[in-house]
């Protein structure tokens, strides 16, 4: 039930190609699962928006739970309307959580105010400026706002041709309504038959409230202890992004914190190019050249290969230790919210729920 997470640093796209047309096909050994997330990011849309930065956490843990496991990709467009401080902004598709969580975080709900938003220009980003992979996978888009299209721009975009345009490039979307809109469900319907995909209603706030359970503080508290487990290796540049990163994972708010401990707890790996993670000869080699280049992380520095090795080797049993903590106390997180009756139609309930029956489809089972 683990979930690859090596590091890709989630960046806004050009226009000058189609993303899609350049990427190689992902090694077939892992079923993929890729994820575009749409959202309206205007001021009616704060209560979703925040909601999505603490779940996207548990959304990634429950996709990782199929069989076979797949390796899931996430890419982000945000939309807005003409007059707006932007009408999208794209963050391209990344296996790596902590550049998720990062791209999701620097959205906010802001502008607005004339109803209708620019969901044709976001269409477009969402089928032409990701870099869908090749071959088989599970590709989904899923479109979330709770106003209706633009439909009086003579600016070339469409929303019924770009949902034509993903169903023939195999990505299906779905719909996914806040409020009850009656403008915005005909929109949202005709779009998700148009994608080969489904349409679902949550309420306004995206039906996400803050979820606190007993066991949460003790799972933030172990999600920082486990990035303190991380040796990054690489050049020196490559360990100060990961310093970075770990450094933001361990100053996570607390709801946020407790999510991403399930997913860490189960994650393949907690960091781009971790020595923890290695095998022995591939520490080794590692370990000769960062001597050579002078690199070796303030861990590591004036240790013999003996020394660092055993540093390492201890670092993992840390690791297991308190992955296998997280993991029961996830079980007794997910009993609880069970009992106290989790929101079964909320925003990341909807997204869980149509990614399993998609994923039927690809051979993945839950």
């Amino acid at each position: 039930m683990r979930i690859l997470a090596g590091v890709l640093v989630a960046a806004a796209v050009g226009t000058a190609a189609p993303a899609w047309a350049q990427v190689k096909a992902v090694s077939p050994h892992r079923p993929r699962v890729e994820v575009a997330f749409v959202l309206d990011t205007t001021g009616s849309m704060g209560g979703l928006i925040e909601g999505a930065k603490r779940r996207i956490w548990s959304i990634a843990r429950l996709i990782g739970e199929g069989r076979p496991r797949p390796e899931l990709r996430i890419a982000l467009v945000g939309y807005r309307d003409q007059g707006d401080a932007y009408v999208t902004r794209v963050h391209d598709f990344s296996s790596d959580m902590d550049a998720v969580y990062a791209n999701l975080s620097a959205f906010e709900a802001g502008g607005g105010g004339d109803w209708p938003e620019h969901v044709s220009r976001a269409m477009s980003d969402a089928v032409h400026r990701v870099s869908w992979s090749r071959g088989e996978a599970l590709r989904i888009i899923f479109l979330v706002g709770d106003a209706p299209p633009q439909v009086g721009y003579q600016d070339g975009f469409d929303y019924r041709r770009h949902a034509r345009e993903a169903r023939q490039r195999g990505i299906v979307v779905e719909t996914i309504q806040c409020g009850p809109a009656q403008d915005t469900a005909g929109f949202w319907r005709e779009i998700a038959q148009l994608g080969m995909g489904h349409y679902a209603q949550i309420d306004g706030q995206g039906g996400m409230p803050v979820r606190i359970t007993p066991v949460d503080a003790e799972l933030a508290r172990l999600n920082a202890e486990l990035a303190g487990t991380v040796v990054a290796g690489g050049t020196v540049a490559e360990q100060v992004v990961v310093a970075r990163r770990l450094e933001s994972r361990k100053a996570m708010a607390p709801a946020a914190a407790a999510e991403a401990a399930g997913y860490y707890g189960l994650a393949d790996t907690l960091a781009d190019k971790d020595l923890v993670d290695m095998s022995e000869p591939e520490q080794k080699r590692e370990l000769d050249a960062m001597r050579k280049a002078a690199s070796p992380p303030a861990t590591l520095a004036g240790k013999s290969d003996a020394e660092a090795l055993a540093y390492l080797k201890a670092q993992k049993e840390t690791r297991a230790r308190l992955q296998a903590r997280v993991a029961t106390l996830q079980q007794q997180r997910d009993a609880y919210l069970q009992k106290q009756g989790a929101p079964a139609d909320g925003f990341d309930a909807q997204v869980v729920q149509a990614l399993k029956a998609q994923a039927q489809k690809h051979g993945i089972q839950y």
